[in-house]
């Protein structure tokens, strides 16, 4: 029994390991998704859980594991410094757009090269908004894998500049009160104090911020807040 109180213990100590190692390799990932990654991320982000497994249940050799996420971590780091420092590293890591469709032309030979059919290129456009082909002016192959699509100047949105409008200028909105929180940081990057938060919630019928279960507000005349329900 004694025996299995041991390996349990282990198995905690090393999947606390592998957690804190997988922790750090993906604050050096940076914040990309998974649709955003390049095909070295993504192949390296599969491995590096796979190993990060074994480290947590390989109770007998556990360190060989740790140095080869060890190794991985070191490499990441060092695609990503050699892709920020320098534009040929970043092609070389990540390839180059490709444009795909241009003047309203699709391009065969563009498409064979990304390995993309027609099908499946039209697709995309559909789940761009773009159910027309002769709407898109251009489309863009990006890095990520997805598909950028410029529309025709007759297809594109209506703008208040077509129109010779001026609307005001937009800003963004900062979280007040969240789950009955006050935000503090937030109000004051906003340019408020808690007397106007107060008399805001006032307006709107709600008496005490622990009611609240989300407010907002830009530096406008912009305010929204709703209650707990």
């Amino acid at each position: 029994m004694a025996d299995v109180f041991v390996e349990i213990r282990l198995v905690v100590l090393t999947s606390l390991l592998s957690l804190v190692v997988m922790f750090v390799f993906t604050r050096i990932g940076g914040k990309r998704q998974i649709a955003q990654m390049s095909p070295f991320d993504y192949l390296n982000a599969v491995t590096v859980g796979s190993i990060g497994a074994e480290l947590a249940t390989d109770l007998e050799q556990w360190w060989r594991p740790l140095s080869a996420l060890i190794i991985y971590i070191l490499a990441t780091w060092l695609v990503h410094y050699t892709a920020c420092k320098s534009n040929a590293m970043r092609c070389f890591w990540s390839g180059r757009s490709l444009i795909l469709m241009d003047g309203g032309v699709i391009s065969k030979t563009a498409l064979q090269r990304a390995a993309i059919d027609v099908n499946e290129f039209l697709g995309q456009a559909r789940i761009a908004g773009y159910f027309d082909p002769n709407e898109i002016e251009t489309a863009i192959l990006e890095t990520s894998g997805q598909i950028s699509f410029l529309p025709k100047s007759l297809n594109r949105p209506l703008t208040p500049e077509d129109m010779q409008l001026h609307p005001d200028v937009a800003g963004i909105w900062y979280d007040l009160i969240i789950d009955g929180q006050l935000m503090q940081d937030n109000l004051k990057a906003a340019g408020r104090d808690e007397r106007w938060l107060d008399a805001q919630l006032h307006t709107q019928g709600i008496g005490q911020r622990s009611e609240v279960f989300y407010a907002a507000c830009d530096k406008a005349d912009g305010f929204f807040a709703c209650r707990v329900k």
